[in-house]
C-alpha cells in the first residue's frame, strides 16, 4: 500500500528576534496525504524546548547569535518534512543599577537579633518564594534579570503571638536596606507591589514602610482590633512607580 507524503504547510516563531533566557513560541502547521497521525519534533544547536503536539516554546541560550530551528514532522511510517528557519538572539539589556545587596536586621524573634539573616547582611539561602517555605524573620528570593529589568521578591514574617496560642510574647521588628547606585544618564523606574495578611490589636502594628531617599512612598498594615486571632489582608497604600535619577538612592523596606 502507497504511504502519502507529509508536507510542512507553514513554519513560523513569534518573533524573528529573541532574548537569551526569555521564551518565543514556535508553530508549525503540516498535513499528511493519508491522513496519518503526524509526530512532531523539534531541533537547534542549543537552547531548551518545551513540547506541544504542534507548537512549542523555545528558550534561547545565553549570548548572541543566530540560530537555525528545525521543525520535523512524520506519520511514522517513512514519510517525513522539515523545515528550518533562523532567529537571531541577543543577551539581554542589563538595568544599570548596583547596589541591590540587602542590609537585612530583625529583633524581636525568639532565636535573637538578626537570627533570620546572616552577619547582619545577605541571607543564609534564598527563599523559593513560596509561604510554605517561608522562614520567620527575613525571606529574599534570588534577583531574576530579564531583558531590561531586574526583580526581587522579599518577605518577614512574624512569629505567632503568645496572644494568640503562640510562644511569642515580643514586638518584633525588621529592616531591609539597599543602597541604590543608578548609572549611565538616564532615569529608571523602580515599582513596589505590596500584599500580604495579618491582625493587630490596634491599627499601626503589623505595618510595613517602603522609605526611598527619605521619603514613606508607600504602606501596608494589617486591619486592626476586633479580630481576635484571625487574619485578614493587609491594607495597602500602594506606592507610585518612582523614577530614579543618576546617582545614589536608599530605599528601605
Amino acid at each position: 500500500m502507497e504511504n502519502n507524503s507529509v508536507e510542512i504547510l507553514s513554519f513560523s516563531a513569534s518573533d524573528s528576534v529573541a532574548v537569551s533566557g526569555e521564551g518565543i513560541m514556535l508553530y508549525c502547521e503540516a498535513q499528511d496525504g493519508d491522513g496519518d497521525k503526524l509526530l512532531f519534533s523539534w531541533e537547534t544547536s542549543s537552547g531548551t524546548f518545551s513540547t506541544q503536539p504542534d507548537s512549542t516554546e523555545w528558550i534561547p541560550p545565553n549570548g548572541k547569535g543566530v540560530y537555525l530551528v528545525t521543525c520535523k514532522v512524520s506519520d511514522g511510517l517513512g514519510a517525513s518534512d522539515a523545515r528550518t528557519i533562523p532567529i537571531r538572539v541577543y543577551p539581554p539589556t542589563p538595568v544599570p543599577v548596583s547596589g541591590l545587596e540587602w542590609t537585612l536586621t530583625d529583633n524581636g524573634l525568639l532565636n535573637g537579633p538578626n537570627s533570620s539573616n546572616h552577619n547582619n547582611t545577605g541571607i543564609t539561602g534564598y527563599w523559593d518564594g513560596s509561604v510554605e517555605n517561608a522562614d520567620y524573620g527575613w525571606n529574599v528570593t534570588i534577583q531574576e534579570a530579564p531583558d531590561r529589568e531586574i526583580s526581587q521578591s522579599l518577605q518577614f514574617k512574624v512569629e505567632d503571638s503568645a496572644n494568640c496560642g503562640g510562644n511569642n510574647s515580643n514586638t518584633q521588628y525588621g529592616t531591609a536596606t539597599a543602597n541604590i547606585q543608578v548609572a549611565g544618564s538616564n532615569p529608571i523606574t523602580l515599582e513596589l507591589e505590596f500584599s500580604g495578611i495579618g491582625e493587630a490589636q490596634s491599627t499601626g502594628y503589623d505595618k510595613i514602610e517602603f522609605i526611598l531617599d527619605d521619603e514613606i512612598i508607600g504602606s501596608g498594615e494589617a486591619p486592626g482590633g476586633g479580630l481576635g486571632c484571625t487574619s485578614d489582608s493587609v491594607i495597602v497604600n500602594p506606592a507610585s512607580p518612582q523614577s530614579l535619577d543618576p546617582g545614589p538612592h536608599t530605599l528601605i523596606i
